[in-house]
């Protein structure tokens, strides 16, 4: 059956109808939420005990509620508590909007993107039912995504280093990075002797997510990489990392070389003394610039990277740096 379609004399058929019906619906209960009007938001929704509302926040972790009643609920609370209005075009928009029709039934996924600060992003799964010719929601699954929100740089690569995705810091820092290069699309270390490591780290954190281990991974999880020395003699690393269910590189990250060596601390019982040697050995000095720097011997270092390598289980200084950022 052709139906008229609401753009001009174009026309349309049922299930483009239905589609165009099903996004109208959800854009209008989306505005209802910005401008808090529960009256119109509720009334795009199956008010039934059977309604479901659940979502996953990086922040509050998983929330499930169960039926219209409770789901109204906490609209209301929230409304009242954050009663400042808005409007879609000012907030959000959405991209890979994809809407599935089987009769009554459809689903409808896709990203919403906040523009009004952050770029928070929330991936979205709505499932409507269609009942007396009016499609309704009748259960939202929401899910923020944490690798936007980083405050460091990231770029998110395959299995052959093809970049799929960069976040505004490392778009900045990637153009003249000492340790780092894009090349035909691919990330690459700058150093080329480095490179083979790069992509074993990234294939290997591949293997990881498409194995089972994955169920069992720490989300903290990182390979770390060595990119050789920059122009000052400073070390420089970089990790690759599994989150979102993502192969990620990380680059310029001091807060992520204290953390490791923090955990590492706690691993394998280090002392404060000879975490402060671990930390010297990562940053590039030898022991004799060490011993400088902390006004002891040479053989007193000697002694502490002896204990430190019998409690970590390595036998020398790049294994010892490897070990410690890898966490």
């Amino acid at each position: 059956m052709l139906l008229p379609g609401v753009t001009g004399d174009r026309w349309m058929d049922e299930g483009e109808a239905d589609k165009v019906a099903i996004l109208a619906v959800i854009r209008s209960e989306t505005e209802a939420w910005l401008q808090r009007d529960f009256e119109a938001l509720a009334s795009h929704w199956v008010q039934s005990p059977q309604t479901r509302r659940m979502e996953y926040y990086a922040s509050l972790g998983i929330r499930v509620d169960e039926g219209w009643e409770e789901i109204s609920a906490r609209f209301k609370r929230i409304m009242e508590r954050f009663p400042r209005k808005g409007t879609f075009s000012e907030h959000v928009r959405w991209e890979k909007v994809n809407v599935i029709v089987a009769e009554n039934m459809a689903w409808v996924t896709y990203d919403q993107i906040g523009i009004d600060g952050g770029d928070d992003l929330k991936r979205e799964l709505k499932i409507l039912h269609k009942a007396d010719g009016v499609w309704k929601i009748a259960c939202v699954v929401m899910m923020e995504g944490t690798v936007e929100r980083a405050n460091l740089p990231l770029i998110e690569v395959d299995a052959d280093a093809r970049i799929l995705w960069t976040n505004r810091l490392a778009q900045e820092r990637i153009r003249g990075h000492q340790g780092l290069a894009v090349a035909a699309g691919r990330l690459r270390a700058r150093q080329r002797e480095h490179d083979p490591a790069l992509r074993e780290a990234v294939r290997t954190a591949l293997r990881e997510l498409q194995g089972q281990t994955r169920l069992i991974l720490s989300p903290k999880q990182a390979w770390a990489v060595t990119l050789g020395e920059d122009a000052a003699g400073v070390p420089m690393h970089c990790w690759v990392h599994l989150e979102d269910g993502k192969a990620l590189v990380s680059f310029d990250d001091a807060e992520t070389i204290a953390r490791r060596i923090d955990q590492a601390r706690e691993i394998y019982g280090l002392s404060p003394a000879q975490i402060r040697l671990a930390r010297l050995i990562v940053d590039g000095h030898d022991l004799a610039g060490a011993a400088e720097i902390l006004a002891v011997s040479v053989n007193t270092l000697r002694t502490q990277l002896q204990r430190i390598f019998d409690k970590t289980g390595v036998r020398s200084q790049a294994a010892l740096v490897r070990s410690l950022l890898s966490g």
